[in-house]
């Protein structure tokens, strides 16, 4: 295993007892670790943007959690194409973060 997906390991335990700081940390040292290896639009990267964006979204960390969940769409879309189902996910996740966003505005 690389130093990288060792601190992705490490994060997804922190994040699935609920340690979403602790994750969140883990999951931008793998992502910085793992960024100087790959290209900025390696498909390699989709794990730990995708981690790191969903545990930002836990977080109410909207802006960084659109910055990274937007990466990996643009990632996938490249690979992919529209119709991938997981871009339909994350854009579900981007779409309620929006409403959730609105709400609070709205209050």
């Amino acid at each position: 295993m690389t130093r990288e997906t060792d601190y992705l390991s490490l994060g997804e335990q922190f994040e699935e007892n609920g340690k979403y700081y602790k994750a969140e940390r883990l999951y931008k040292k793998a992502l910085d670790l793992k960024s100087k290896t790959v290209d900025p639009m390696s498909s390699e990267l989709v794990p730990y943007l995708y981690n790191l964006g969903m545990v930002q979204a836990a977080l109410d960390k909207t802006t960084d959690a659109y910055r990274n969940l937007g990466k990996v769409i643009a990632i996938l879309l490249k690979e992919h194409g529209e119709d991938f189902a997981d871009i339909k996910e994350i854009r579900g996740v981007l779409n309620s973060l929006t409403e959730s966003q609105e709400l609070v505005a709205n209050a």
